[in-house]
């Protein structure tokens, strides 16, 4: 999914839009509760605040590489559960200055986390599935791979994991896209600038900062911190190449 500016300008505008029709709706007794400008209010900024929070979980989370291969819809309601929680005490807070007030219980900020977590995962997942649909280019066929890379990524790559049907592109910028390409593909159009340092990775060659150890095998950690595995089959060119002792 683009994390680039895509993503943080759609995501807001979203938000704001969701955040009106709550408005609109007034759930959870707001219609009734709260005037109309409290209502619009109240709906249009912590839905705003949440997605912000949710956001900012999601994009540190997928700096790692494990929750990174999750499928997209876990990731983002596994960020959703998470970025609910702030927003909790948030909604809290608010309430007591319009409805409730009184002294919050562990029960009551349950209940009010329930009922956050349900707004956050049913506005966050499909949101982010939608967006990462739209950052997809259509397949690109014969198209080189280099051409193939959006704008806003620039063309030095550092990394290329493929992922599924797809391929996940880190560049020298820090972001990081998955496009419809083929692995071995770009793999050639790279050529020597780099080398597959296993079946899914590949990674350029002045981009390797330093090598770990994790267990038997090495990982390379690339600037920005990208971790890339090196398995045994492709040890001996990730050597000859200078990438580990």
């Amino acid at each position: 999914m683009n994390e680039g500016r895509g993503f943080w300008l759609r995501g807001p505008a979203a938000a704001t839009v969701a955040g009106a029709v709550l408005g609109i709706l007034g759930p959870f007794g707001t219609y009734g509760d709260l005037t109309v400008v409290e209502r619009y209010g109240y709906w249009v900024g912590l839905t705003v605040l949440m997605w912000a929070q949710t956001a900012a979980v999601f994009v540190t989370l997928r700096r790692a590489g494990a929750f990174a291969r999750w499928p997209l819809w876990l990731q983002a309601t596994v960020a959703a559960l998470a970025g609910a929680v702030p927003t909790t005490f948030e909604v809290a807070y608010v309430e007591g200055l319009l409805r409730v007030g009184g002294v919050l219980t562990p029960r009551s900020l349950v209940e009010t986390y329930g009922s956050v977590a349900v707004v956050a995962v049913g506005f966050f997942t499909p949101l982010s599935l939608l967006l990462n649909l739209r950052a997809r280019p259509a397949p690109v066929g014969d198209v080189g791979f280099t051409k193939a890379l959006p704008p806003e990524l620039g063309t030095s790559v550092i990394a290329l994991a493929a992922e599924d049907h797809y391929l996940r592109v880190h560049t020298e910028r820090g972001e990081s896209r998955l496009i419809h390409h083929r692995f071995s593909d770009a793999v050639r159009e790279l050529g020597d600038a780099g080398v597959q340092v296993h079946r899914s990775w590949w990674v350029a060659k002045d981009a390797v900062e330093r090598v770990e150890r994790d267990g038997d095998r090495h990982v390379l950690i690339l600037r920005g911190g990208v971790r890339a595995p090196v398995s045994r089959t492709f040890g001996l060119a990730a050597r000859q190449a200078g990438l580990i002792p």
